[in-house]
């Protein structure tokens, strides 16, 4: 089946094929990262680990709020626990915590990739099913509770999640059958770039009611390439796809080493899918300081007056008048 997936390229398609292999184990079963054998943070057990996404000495900030405003184009964005107060109620700080889980393979190698290489090809990786990954969030919020921390963020990360865009549905699934998206957000990182295809492959069918619940999931991709990339036609395609399953998509890039032309011409494409899509994208400084970037590439760091961010403001002020990050992502309409 995974033969028919795709190939922008030669080498691109058999590390997609691949990619698509390992974390679709068969039988409804999906390859993870064992997080124990990981440098990674809050590590609780081999399902998941606990992150805060908003904290200050990192420079991760709800930066699209008035109180942090200032530093909007030095910091990077983190409005996740915004989101989830949205959708759930209660005040942003309430919900600056989520349990992470990671499939074990991407079908990407981004140089700024805080993941060891190893497992995004499947190294120390276990199956489990979207029951188990239920299973498991269930019983770490449990135990969150005793110490008074709430947790009611669900990510699913990687690897490339929507590799298998079935165990996201799956999960999905098995929270409203447990009746708990009263009191949880599932969340889910991608660069898109395989969702098209895989999605046929996984032979997904949603019901009337699951494709309304759809915007429930919020979707955060990176968008890796620009346009005029190899890559960039999958990753529109993932876009466009995407929006048409009904998922909350929030896009971002890594842009200190786009150009302003790159930059304008990923607004007029954003602008062509869905008029609210560049503004909602977040333009990440990505200056971030993990061990296993050591010996990558680093990008570079502009002065604040050429940051993209301000590239990209100037961009939304001449296009439609708007600021970067005016107001919260989630009260930017998509269409």
């Amino acid at each position: 089946m995974a033969e028919s997936l795709p190939t922008p390229g030669q080498d691109e398609g058999r590390l997609l094929s691949r990619s698509y292999r390992i974390v679709n184990a068969g039988c409804g079963e999906y390859a993870f990262t064992d997080l124990r054998e990981t440098a990674l943070g809050g590590v609780q057990n081999r399902h998941f680990r606990l992150f805060t996404p908003v904290k200050r000495k990192r420079m991760r900030l709800p930066t699209s709020l008035p109180e942090f405003s200032a530093l909007r184009h030095v910091a990077n964005l983190s409005d996740s626990p915004l989101t989830v107060a949205a959708e759930l109620g209660g005040h942003w700080t309430e919900h600056n915590l989520a349990a992470i889980t990671h499939v074990a393979a991407c079908n990407f190698r981004c140089p700024y990739c805080y993941v060891d290489f190893g497992h995004l090809s499947g190294a120390d990786s276990f199956v489990a099913t979207a029951a188990d990954v239920v299973d498991e969030f269930v019983l770490l919020r449990r135990s969150m509770e005793a110490p008074g921390r709430r947790l009611s963020l669900l990510r699913v990360s990687g690897g490339e999640p929507l590799l298998a865009p079935a165990l996201v549905i799956g999960i999905h699934r098995e929270l409203r059958r447990r009746e708990l998206l009263s009191s949880s957000v599932l969340k889910v990182e991608s660069n898109l770039s395989a969702l098209p295809s895989a999605w046929r492959e996984n032979s997904i069918r949603l019901t009337q009611d699951e494709a309304v619940e759809m915007s429930r999931v919020k979707l955060h991709s990176t968008l890796h390439f620009p346009p005029g990339a190899k890559l960039w036609p999958a990753i529109r395609s993932g876009i466009e796809f995407a929006l048409g399953i009904g998922f909350d998509v929030y896009p971002a890039v890594g842009a200190n080493d786009w150009t302003g032309e790159q930059l304008e011409r990923l607004h007029d494409e954003l602008a062509e899918i869905s008029p609210g899509l560049p503004a909602r994208l977040a333009v990440r400084p990505f200056h971030l300081d993990y061990p296993v970037l050591a010996d990558r590439r680093r990008l570079p760091r502009p002065r604040e007056s050429e940051a993209p961010s301000v590239l990209w403001e100037n961009i939304l002020l001449s296009r439609s008048g708007a600021r970067y990050l005016q107001r919260p992502r989630h009260l930017v309409p998509l269409n």
